[in-house]
């Protein structure tokens, strides 16, 4: 029975190992969209020679081998341990020697990341629907603020580091410092109670929230809700920096500017030091200074046209003009004068040639010189419409030669007739149709057996 079904399928296509796995390859691989995202728990990790890291994750299932390789090791910020509850970004690719599928892992992050930026994205989501990002409601920083709050925590160097940087910009700013938690419990109830404070005492131009440096972990009461919402409320200016350069919080996206360090915050708020205000005043100097002599050339102009109006209104001025009136005057006269003149001649000139035309000698002459012309353009006239004729003539009778049937017909063509009708299409003809074909020279009956339409 085996033998039997084994040679009836000979004439199939029988696949090698080789083509199965690559068929399969291709089916699971484009089945994927390129980078997908896997969670799982760190079951097995080892590292080769070469560098890779070959992992097992696994949930309460099942389980699938995964590949770290080495060039992409150095550039995921945690370093995968048996026991780690992970979040994968990596891409499904199908091991073709053993025919195993494996996940080629591109990016590493700890679960409890994972939640956190997803809490991260539903509250930074809901707070842009509202508005409280919009760059429209953001308040301008005065560039001469006169009071600076700053809240920050009392025991760390921040406060000295703002306290430094403002000092030397902007020695005459008063500061006001806010003690409250950066991180741990309470941090975002303790930076809104100062908030509403500093708002209520409303004897500041700017506030700056700052804190230092910490893990990411310590950033999740700068994510708070009722804490964005504070600084969105509050009628003083915000100042933010209480991250990394590269960790972007909530109170960062709704306060009125970001600074990526305290120190660069305290700058912000002093953007124009005590310098800038000399080099203003030094600019300032030079605009008046240049305003000033440009008001004087103005004033020099004036009087220049002054000047020239008292000049021309002068007497002496006013005689000399009317006299080079007068030669011009005199000059014209002597011009049309002098045109006159030459009208006159070239008037007599004419009558002159007017009598000689007159003469009744020359003008015999001329009719019969006319009329010998006339003579040989109506000649000519006739000539071209006879000849003209004779060409149309020609043409027409060239033109009935050839639109006669039978003229055609001379040339090697036939005429069909079906029905006693002229036919030329093939739907015009019947199966046993009589056909009747006309040639030069007679006729030719014949039946119709079989037709086909090109």
């Amino acid at each position: 029975m085996y033998s039997y079904v084994y040679m009836e399928n000979l004439d199939r296509k029988v696949f090698s190992v080789s083509e199965i796995n690559l068929q399969v390859k291709d089916a699971l691989e484009l089945s994927f969209e390129e980078y997908i995202f896997v969670e799982g728990e760190i079951s097995q990790a080892t590292r080769a020679q070469s560098g890779h890291v070959y992992l097992t994750l696994k949930d309460e299932i099942s389980s699938v081998r995964c590949t770290l390789w080495n060039a992409r090791l150095g550039r995921i910020n945690i370093q995968p341990e048996i026991g780690l509850q992970v979040i994968i970004r990596c891409k499904v690719s199908f091991y073709e020697k053993n025919g195993s599928y494996q996940l080629d892992i591109v990016d590493i992050k700890s679960a409890s990341e994972g939640k956190f930026h997803e809490s991260f994205e539903r509250l930074k989501n809901k707070l842009k629907n509202e508005g409280l990002f919009d760059i429209n409601f953001k308040k301008e920083l005065p560039k001469y603020p006169k009071s600076i709050a700053v809240i920050t925590s009392l025991s760390g160097s921040v406060y000295q580091d703002i306290i430094k940087v403002i000092k030397r910009r902007l020695p005459s700013v008063e500061i006001e410092i806010y003690g409250c938690n950066v991180q741990g419990d309470n941090c975002a109830k303790s930076i809104i109670k100062q908030l509403i404070c500093v708002n209520k005492k409303n004897s500041s131009d700017i506030i700056i929230i700052a804190r230092g440096g910490g893990s990411l972990e310590d950033l999740i009461d700068y994510n708070d809700e009722f804490l964005a919402r504070q600084i969105y409320s509050s009628e003083i200016p915000i100042i933010t920096a209480v991250g990394h350069e590269t960790d972007t919080t909530i109170v960062d996206l709704v306060s009125d500017l970001r600074a990526a360090t305290p120190s660069e915050a305290a700058e912000i708020a002093t953007e124009i030091s005590s310098e800038d205000m000399l080099n203003y005043l030094n600019d300032s100097s030079k605009r008046i200074e240049n305003l000033i002599i440009n008001k004087l050339k103005d004033i020099k102009h004036m009087l220049s046209n002054k000047k020239n109006i008292i000049e021309k209104n002068n007497p002496i001025t006013k005689i000399n003009s009317h006299n080079q009136t007068i030669d011009i005057l005199v000059e014209s006269l002597k011009s049309r004068l002098q045109y006159t003149i030459n009208n006159k001649k070239n008037l007599k000139q004419k009558m002159y040639l007017k009598l000689i035309d007159f003469n009744p000698e020359n003008k015999i002459n001329l009719i019969e010189s006319k009329l010998s012309s006339k003579k040989h353009e109506i000649e000519n006239f006739f000539n071209n419409i006879l000849i003209s004729n004779k060409n149309l003539l020609k043409i027409k009778s060239n033109t009935i030669h050839d639109i006669n049937p039978l003229a055609i017909l001379d040339k090697g063509f036939s005429l069909v007739y079906s029905n006693n009708k002229i036919s030329n299409k093939v739907r015009d003809f019947k199966i046993k149709d009589q056909v009747k074909i006309k040639v030069s020279d007679g006729e030719v009956i014949s039946k119709v057996e079989k037709t086909r339409k090109y």
